[in-house]
């Protein structure tokens, strides 16, 4: 039946002859190696990136020594600031320390109203030149208490001032730069006990004055 099927679709009359086409195999050999060019070219490439590696290493190298010696320059800026603002303020209060020298030298000379003028001249001068320094007095009595730029040491029983108010002030409070340089020392005004008798607590300067 195959062999009926096989003679049908191939008459003996029609006999296909098919040639095979010898093939060189050096040729594909040839074609499958890369050519002697393209190595030349990858072996440049390599050894311009390497070249091209060293030269950033390099400018790496120098920028991290120009910002050594950039630092260490800047410490040594701050450090002569320093001591040139040093010398600046230590030459604006010999001034003062010559005044109060003087003072204490004639002290027994000198009467005791005159004397006290004398003291409270130099104390002007003193915070005149601290203040063109930048350093700020502040005085909050009768202020509400912030525990931020107050301290308090007493409570004070006073009808003068609401609670949580600051009623004196033993130590006046600082500010440099207008940054807090010390917090004022404060008495704050509580409010009285209910049923209780209201005592107003004296502040210590008035104790002092009292003895």
């Amino acid at each position: 039946m195959d062999e009926m099927k096989m003679e049908e679709q191939y008459p003996d009359d029609e006999v296909t002859e098919l040639e095979f086409v010898g093939v060189d195999d050096t040729k594909l050999d040839d074609q499958n190696e890369p050519p002697e060019d393209s190595e030349d070219q990858d072996g440049d490439r390599v050894a311009q990136l390497e070249e091209e590696l060293a030269h950033i290493k390099e400018l790496y190298l120098r920028k991290l020594a120009e910002f050594d010696n950039f630092r260490k320059r800047v410490e040594r800026e701050k450090t002569e600031m320093r001591k040139t603002a040093g010398e600046d303020i230590m030459q604006d209060l010999l001034p003062v320390l010559d005044n109060f020298e003087r003072a204490l030298e004639h002290s027994s000379e000198t009467a005791p109203e005159a004397f006290k003028q004398g003291v409270e001249m130099i104390s002007r001068q003193l915070h005149d030149v601290l203040g063109r320094r930048g350093l700020e007095r502040f005085d909050p009595t009768g202020e509400v208490f912030q525990p931020e730029y107050h301290e308090a040491i007493q409570r004070v029983e006073d009808s003068e001032y609401p609670a949580g108010t600051v009623a004196w002030v033993l130590s006046p409070g600082y500010r440099y730069g207008g940054r807090l340089l010390r917090a004022a020392m404060v008495g704050v005004s509580v409010a009285p006990e209910q049923g209780g008798e209201v005592k107003a607590e004296t502040s210590p300067d008035e104790e002092g004055g009292e003895q």
